[in-house]
């Protein structure tokens, strides 16, 4: 626990990833560290709360390791910004499950969950005619490449 000054925070870093897919980002290509979440924040403190995940100049404030902890203080007027998760309209697939929770799904699995229930589905009957579209090429052609 720590007490800060009356406008000081106390920011967890939040720093660029260490790899991307499977390459490794060396330290030199990184950006210096321009956000975090406030831990800690002083009495006359007003415009950020703990817990705000927060944007500044990647040059300001003091870096300090405690216990195996980085914290990043500064004057509360060096923050720029407070990012507000707000609810967004995700496009995607989702399902329901028996217990009314959803859950996002490939479209493998959308593929795979309409062909078992187009198998299941007693309306639905194969079509004894295909249907031949003009100018398609044939089976046979396809062996010639």
């Amino acid at each position: 626990m720590l007490t800060m000054p009356p406008n000081k925070v106390g920011i967890e870093p939040i720093y660029d990833p260490d790899m991307i897919g499977s390459l490794y980002v060396p330290e030199q290509a990184k950006e210096r560290c321009d956000q975090g979440i406030v831990k800690y924040i002083g009495g006359d403190c007003q415009f950020v709360k703990i817990g705000d995940h927060v944007l500044f100049s990647g040059y300001t404030g003091t870096l300090l390791r405690i216990d195996g902890e980085s914290l990043i203080i500064m004057p509360e007027e060096f923050i720029q910004a407070v990012v507000y998760d707000e609810p967004k309209l995700v496009s995607g697939l989702f399902f329901k499950d028996k217990d009314n929770n959803y859950f996002t799904a490939t479209h493998e699995q959308a593929a795979y969950l309409l062909a078992r229930a187009m198998e299941n589905d007693p309306t639905i009957r194969p079509s004894k005619k295909r249907h031949k579209i003009e100018g398609a090429p044939k089976v046979e052609d396809y062996d010639k490449l």
